[in-house]
């Protein structure tokens, strides 16, 4: 199957511009390659004389595509903009079908995921009554197969969908699509944690965009590809290839790309135990990510500016067509009317000064609040951002003093390597989550857990994890995560001894309430009185009440309502 499907996309690449040398094709061609500031320059110079209304509507989606790649999302949308308004008077349905597939990785690219599945919704309806050609249907298979994956997480779904969106490219020759679509269904095997086929798809994919000077393609692979290997401890090959889509990223200007390579870079350093390295790439990332926060939140205030501005105008254009309306009425009175016309027109003017006086005094109030509103959440993500790398530098630190401690220290730092690493998981999901108020105590707990993965191999511990996906209020999460980390480390040190068969279990619950159980078969804690102080702490900071079992090894259980709308 691996050497069919790459001399399939092989023969694809050979194809796919064979047939076409028309302007729209040829300048999604620079679009491939990377030549973005040639393709905004050949757009430019077409958009002055374009064919026909269809032609200029492509050449304007072209241009905030290439400007969505410069992450200069302002100019982007603006294109997006006046590219809707062409549709809109073209009443062209296939083309307003196609902008909206557009539009949503516009907003996927983002992470605004909402808003991308709206304009998915919106294309479906377009869909249901209109005859749409295989092409476009493709990137609107694509495109879902991605929301599939990235918002929803229903792998089944994200299969369905990317296979559908793959057999059509492959109909219409459309490497792009399917090089997104092979893309998302590696994604899949990874989240089943099938790393040795997503690594031979994506070794695939990379062969494929480097044989058809794929360059933004490229590095979409790469950086699923690095992310892979480092997940399946493959740390070496990890370091090189990352060092390498490195290169790539800073050899094309990608900026985002070449933060996501630094910290990979970062990671496979720490893992391989080259804290100094480590240590140097993560003071790097740091300063390409104040870079990239930078330009997203000045752009980000410059568009909120022109919306407001816009608003003005045409407020005042209101008023002026007003009081030509006003005018025209008293010079058709005679001189009795005009007395009256006039004395209505100074009260109407007053009153619509009065209106547009207190409307300015609340868009004002307004346009302030919502730009505070903007900055606070903007100081908050790079709060929780900086919290995080520091919590990570903290880690590689108490790693570093791992290796220079005798046996009984070691415990101890592990210990305390565990609980600031639950902290940081906790983080790490904040800084991913749209909602800071909630956690998915399924990912955050399996991360927990994934922290005590060396400790449990070193000690042949069998563990048994079983954990419902329910959202809860961050402050819960985090003591739950420190609860589940100190009776994980009790059990390690207290209860098995010089026992062979060694096992934890662990299950979370929810039915309106939240059932935490915990257990060992540990026999060195059979029916005998424990209290652990930190874990009745916690429970006591959370207002629950405990219970503990050693007839049988060692049984925790507690309930907590939870309100989960």
């Amino acid at each position: 199957m691996k050497y069919l499907l790459i001399s399939i996309l092989y023969f694809i690449s050979q194809v796919s511009f064979s047939q076409s040398d028309n302007i729209v094709d040829f300048g999604q061609k620079l679009i491939y390659e990377n030549k973005l500031d040639q393709a905004i320059k050949y757009y430019d110079q077409h958009l002055l004389e374009p064919s026909n209304k269809e032609q200029e509507i492509y050449l304007l989606l072209g241009l905030a595509e290439i400007y969505k790649l410069q992450l200069d999302f302002n100019t982007a949308n603006n294109f997006y903009l006046k590219a809707y308004k062409k549709i809109k008077s073209s009443n062209n349905k296939p083309i307003a079908f196609f902008y909206h597939v557009k539009k949503a990785e516009f907003y996927r690219k983002r992470t605004l995921y909402r808003q991308a599945s709206s304009q998915l919704d919106k294309a479906e309806v377009i869909l249901k009554n209109t005859k749409i050609d295989d092409a476009m249907l493709s990137k609107y298979y694509g495109r879902k197969a991605a929301l599939f994956s990235e918002y929803f997480r229903i792998p089944d779904s994200t299969l369905f969908y990317a296979d559908k969106a793959l057999q059509l490219a492959k109909k219409g020759d459309d490497k792009d699509v399917v090089f997104y679509s092979t893309l998302e269904i590696s994604g899949v095997y990874e989240e089943r944690k099938q790393y040795d086929k997503a690594i031979d798809y994506l070794q695939e994919l990379i062969v494929f965009s480097i044989a058809n000077n794929l360059v933004q393609q490229q590095a979409d692979a790469y950086v699923n590809y690095t992310r892979i290997l480092i997940k399946d401890k493959q740390f070496e090959t990890g370091l090189k290839e990352s060092m390498q889509a490195l290169k790539l990223a800073k050899g094309n200007n990608s900026l985002f790309n070449e933060i996501l390579f630094t910290d990979n870079v970062r990671n496979c350093y720490e893992k391989l135990g080259n804290i100094e390295k480590a240590y140097e790439y993560l003071e790097t990332r740091l300063k390409l990510t104040d870079i990239y926060y930078k330009k997203e939140h000045n752009e980000f205030l410059f568009e909120l500016e022109e919306k407001y501005d816009l608003a003005a105008k045409e407020s005042q254009i209101k008023i002026n067509n007003l009081e030509i309306l006003n005018q025209k009425r008293a010079l058709a009175s005679n001189k009795v009317k005009l007395y009256v016309a006039t004395g209505l027109f100074v009260f109407s003017i007053t009153v619509v000064l009065l209106f547009v006086y207190f409307l300015r005094r609340a868009r004002k109030s307004n346009k302030q609040l919502q730009i505070l509103s903007q900055e606070n959440e903007f100081l908050l993500s790079e709060a929780n951002h900086r919290i995080n790398n520091n919590l990570q530098l903290v880690i590689i630190l108490i790693s570093d003093q791992l290796k220079k401690t005798s046996d009984q220290e070691r415990f101890q730092l592990k210990n305390i390597l565990t609980k600031v690493e639950a902290i940081s998981t906790l983080h790490r999901h904040l800084y991913k989550n749209e909602d800071k108020r909630k956690v998915d105590i399924n990912g955050y707990l399996n991360d927990v857990k994934t922290s005590f993965f060396d400790v449990f191999k070193e000690n042949d511990i069998q563990v048994n994890f079983k954990i419902a996906s329910v959202e809860i209020p961050t402050d819960y999460a985090m003591y739950f995560g420190l609860l589940l980390t100190e009776l994980c480390i009790n059990s390690i040190k207290y209860a098995f001894n010089n026992q062979e068969d060694k096992e934890i279990n662990f299950e979370i619950k929810y039915n309106d309430r939240l059932f935490f159980v915990y257990s060992d078969n540990g026999l060195t804690t059979i029916n005998t009185i424990i209290k652990p102080k930190l874990i009745d702490k916690i429970c006591r900071q959370l207002e629950m009440e405990y219970t503990i079992n050693t007839a049988d090894g060692f049984s925790f259980s507690v309930v907590k309502e939870i309100e989960n709308d």
